[in-house]
């Protein structure tokens, strides 16, 4: 027969606001997909502004980087190119968003698959929360496939996607917070 000790009050307290802060950060994502979800269009255009504002503030420091003394003359090169590359783009971008979104598309879809693979791996390899990292990674993996397999239709719904997401994610994250307020109650 196994016997848990109990935590001692400081790391119950820590853990106690890590799952208040879950269920904050679930709740603001619930209320993010569910905008996302009835204001499709104004999402598709915030999405790119914030993507081109993204690649400027980016590139921008790429271009300070490269004027550090860190590193020899091909990487600091490489980083000015860079840097310019990406102050160019996020000017791109914030001038012409609505042209931009496939591409941001294109990318969300990459990186819902990837979130959602490293989830299911995270599921199949820590026991603790294992169905809901599951779960979530198995609908990222779906709706980046998804995205990725019919970015123009896609487009469309691109919005209603990302919400799904965010609704999906928020509610994981509060059951999360949930159980583990639940777990370090007092």
């Amino acid at each position: 027969m196994t016997t848990t000790t109990p935590a001692p009050a400081e790391l119950r307290g820590d853990l106690r606001h890590f799952g208040t802060g879950l269920i904050i950060v679930g709740v603001i994502g619930v209320i993010a997909g569910v905008l996302a979800i009835v204001y499709p269009d104004l999402t598709l255009l915030a999405l790119a502004l914030i993507a081109g504002i993204n690649l400027l503030l980016l590139g921008a420091l790429s271009l300070a980087d490269a004027f550090s003394d860190d590193g020899d003359t091909t990487t600091r090169v490489l980083a000015a190119l860079l840097g310019v590359l990406g102050i160019m783009a996020g000017l791109v971008v914030m001038r012409r968003p609505g042209e931009s979104l496939l591409a941001v598309l294109i990318v969300l879809g990459i990186w819902l698959v990837i979130t959602g693979v490293v989830d299911v791996v995270r599921a199949v390899a820590v026991r603790q929360d294992r169905a809901m990292r599951l779960l979530g990674g198995l609908v990222d993996i779906a709706l980046g496939g998804l995205v990725l397999a019919l970015p123009h239709v896609t487009l469309g719904t691109l919005a209603v996607l990302i919400g799904i997401a965010f609704v999906v994610r928020g509610v994981i994250s509060v059951v999360r917070g949930v159980l583990l307020r639940r777990v370090v109650a007092p």
